[in-house]
């Protein structure tokens, strides 16, 4: 974990902030806005019940980690790509989509990043009726064969700002 929020910080210290991926180099920045793009019709098959587009844009490494929105975290391909299969499994087929707001994106080398807010109506369990579900999503990204891969997902639920004991 220690080394995940250190990698965060790592790459926003270099790459700053904006609402578009940034780089040095425009190739870049316009190839990693390009797999966000592919990232979120995975996503979209993720919530509707089908993870296999999601775990294939997912480092599949020893260092590959997840702390769910469901809760709970996993570390290496073993337990995450398990986690996958189960969080999708929690989701049933309803044509849930996902619009989702990037407050922060950046890249730098071989690291990127994106902090957003994923809004969208879904399925779970054995609920008769979509409900809405909002989550506060940081993911770290790394390039492996060429490829942009999640390495890193926090998800955790939207919750208003309220004083502790309010």
């Amino acid at each position: 974990m220690r080394v995940a929020v250190l990698a965060v910080v790592a790459v926003v210290a270099i790459c700053g902030c904006s609402s578009l991926p940034e780089s040095r180099d425009g190739n870049e920045d316009a190839e990693f806005a390009s797999f966000l793009e592919a990232f979120e019709t995975a996503q979209e098959a993720f919530i509707n019940g089908d993870p296999a587009a999601w775990k294939a844009n997912a480092s599949q490494g020893i260092d590959a980690t997840i702390f769910g929105g469901f809760g709970g975290f996993e570390k290496g391909w073993g337990q995450v790509g398990d986690r996958y299969d189960w969080a999708a499994s929690q989701f049933r087929a309803s044509g849930a989509t996902k619009v989702i707001e990037y407050l922060s994106t950046g890249v730098s080398g071989s690291l990127a990043y994106s902090v957003a807010i994923e809004r969208s109506r879904v399925r779970t369990g054995n609920a008769s009726d979509a409900g809405e579900l909002a989550l506060r999503v940081t993911q770290i990204f790394r390039k492996e064969n060429g490829s942009w891969k999640l390495l890193h997902r926090h998800a955790d639920p939207m919750l208003e700002r309220k004083a502790p004991g309010s």
